[in-house]
């Protein structure tokens, strides 16, 4: 099903991408065609041009007629005259011409603006000319400003029409582009998911590759070290086994004991690795359940302090606590015995024996710190960063026991409670893990 999925995730999001670049194309030529109308609408105001020759048509007419009753001069006369050429002259142009003959109006218009034109003399002479004149000239421009006012009304009708049909296409083509840049933000947030899915899929792949290469290392490392703490004991049983075979009841009861003994150790050691491989097998499937409570720290470390006693009688282990350090602090007993149990055994088993352990117990900051401190091999500084990982064993340890889990373990342990394992070390000094646990 993955794999499905996969071979449709990049045609679909070059698809997406395509529509998404053909949707941004269309929304920019919509724009751009609305903006182009707004400019036809700001350069064709027809309706300023025609009212504007209609009132100099209108002005002329009553200067003729003032001009014949003596009340103005002839430059007055000669003014009027002249803007209303003006105003017919750009009424006559090319796109103004064209719009008149789509209102209906450009045939009368030119004849009246001929007529004008004809009666150019009498017109700048009105004040001289007779009665007749001046009713045909007033009958002239009368007639010439109310083909004006018809044109400019119907010029008016034809511009709500259009601004009308205008406003309309505006807002279709807005909605348009509202639409198209809804569909491109979804099409951009399908893009982007796709590729963080992209991303995350190759993340986890890489992840899941370094993992394989951890366990294969980790694996690898396992099988050398208890192949061989399996080989060293196996070998021993067997030799003391075929020396107990071949003597038979001639061997000494001394010799026998010392023998059995010695193969009990090593059974003994045999044990301990099963049983430590078995915890990291549960602690790695989360089978390890944390049962928190309230307990005495210091008779905690005085019982694991008697178990080591025991088992080596023959080394000091001391334990040393703060006046800090609380009564009581909250763990769970049997997981904290397991992480001390495996730094003492550590210090104890990487030191000489002429030296002491030392467990210090200090507080502050809300926590409890546990120090277990050797004088024994230490740490090269090269291998620090490895000390927790599974299976990992310093250089200076080639040549004592161990399989090399126990740090791994005690450090898993101690973050489940809420705590951690953190270490000092020098190579040839010693070494000082810490148990910290939150109060």
């Amino acid at each position: 099903m993955k794999a499905a999925r996969g071979i449709y995730t990049y045609p679909l999001s070059l698809a997406a991408i395509f529509v998404f670049t053909c949707l941004l194309s269309f929304a920019l030529w919509r724009l751009s065609n609305a903006e182009e109308a707004l400019r036809n609408q700001v350069g064709d105001n027809m309706l300023w041009s025609i009212s504007r020759a209609q009132v100099a048509a209108q002005r002329l007419d009553i200067a003729v007629a003032r001009a014949h009753l003596g009340e103005t001069n002839k430059d007055e006369l000669a003014l009027r005259y002249d803007v209303l050429l003006s105003r017919l002259t750009l009424l006559e142009a090319g796109p103004q011409r064209r719009y008149l003959a789509e209102l209906g109006h450009h045939e009368a218009i030119d004849e009246l603006s001929s007529r004008v034109r004809a009666l150019e003399d009498e017109i700048l002479s009105a004040g001289s000319t007779s009665m007749r004149a001046a009713g045909e000239i007033h009958g002239l421009l009368s007639t010439l400003a109310s083909e004006f006012g018809r044109a400019a009304n119907r010029s008016m009708v034809a511009q709500w029409n259009e601004t009308g049909e205008r406003l309309d296409a505006q807002h279709a083509a807005v909605l348009q582009v509202i639409a198209i840049v809804v569909t491109i933000l979804a099409l951009g947030a399908f893009i982007s998911w796709r590729m963080l899915a992209a991303l995350q899929s190759e993340q986890r792949a890489q992840l899941s590759l370094l993992r394989e290469k951890e366990i294969r290392e980790a694996y690898r490392s396992f099988v050398s070290l208890v192949s061989h703490q399996f080989r060293t004991p196996l070998s021993v049983i067997d030799s003391s086994m075929q020396r107990i075979l071949r003597k038979g009841p001639a061997m000494p009861h001394a010799e026998l004991a010392r023998r059995a003994g010695r193969v009990r150790e090593v059974v003994a050691s045999l044990t301990q690795l099963m049983e430590i491989t078995l915890h990291s097998m549960k602690l790695e499937a989360g089978q390890i359940d944390i049962n928190m409570v309230e307990l005495d720290v210091v008779a905690e470390l005085e019982r694991l302090r008697q178990s080591q006693m025991e088992d080596r009688p023959d080394r000091t282990l001391r334990i040393d606590v703060g006046d800090e350090v609380p009564a009581r602090i909250t763990a769970d007993p049997l997981l904290l015995q397991e992480i001390l149990g495996n730094l003492i055994v550590n210090a104890v088993t990487y030191s000489p024996q002429s030296e002491p352990v030392t467990i210090r117990v200090s507080a502050g900051s809300n926590c409890v710190h546990i120090a277990v401190e050797d004088r024994g091999i230490g740490i090269p500084e090269a291998e620090k960063e490895r000390v927790f990982q599974p299976f990992f064993r310093a250089s200076t340890a080639t040549d004592i026991r161990g399989v090399g889990i126990g740090l791994h373990l005690s450090r898993r342990i101690a973050r489940m409670m809420g705590g951690d394992v953190t270490f000092e070390s020098t190579k040839g000094v010693g070494s000082t893990f810490t148990l910290m646990l939150t109060i």
